[in-house]
């Protein structure tokens, strides 16, 4: 599902202006179990998914979106410890241990 706008607050993403219709959906950042696609799978480029593990409910949206680096980043700055450190290690960034 993807909307054509996003707000977000310091709680939430409030989605709206879907394709389907005119319905609303809110995603609490402290509800999201999984950011996939994208920046969030390491690539430049492409869908980036949200799920909230509590609805089984999925947002996408693309990285060509207006304020999509602040957004990419209030999401990875909002999101549990363990969604963060999950979407650092499959990019790469996660320092191994010797």
């Amino acid at each position: 599902v993807v909307p054509y706008k996003i707000m977000i607050d310091d709680e939430k993403l409030t989605c709206t202006e879907f394709i389907s219709g005119s319905r609303k959906e809110i995603i609490y950042y402290k509800d999201i179990d999984e950011l996939s696609g994208g920046i969030f799978s390491g690539k430049l480029k492409g869908l980036m998914k949200i799920r909230d593990g509590k609805s089984k409910l999925y947002i996408g949206f693309f990285d060509r979106i207006k304020g999509v680096k602040e957004l990419q980043t209030i999401i990875l700055s909002k999101v549990k410890k363990e969604v963060y450190e999950k979407v650092v290690e499959s990019v790469g960034l996660r320092k191994t241990k010797n």
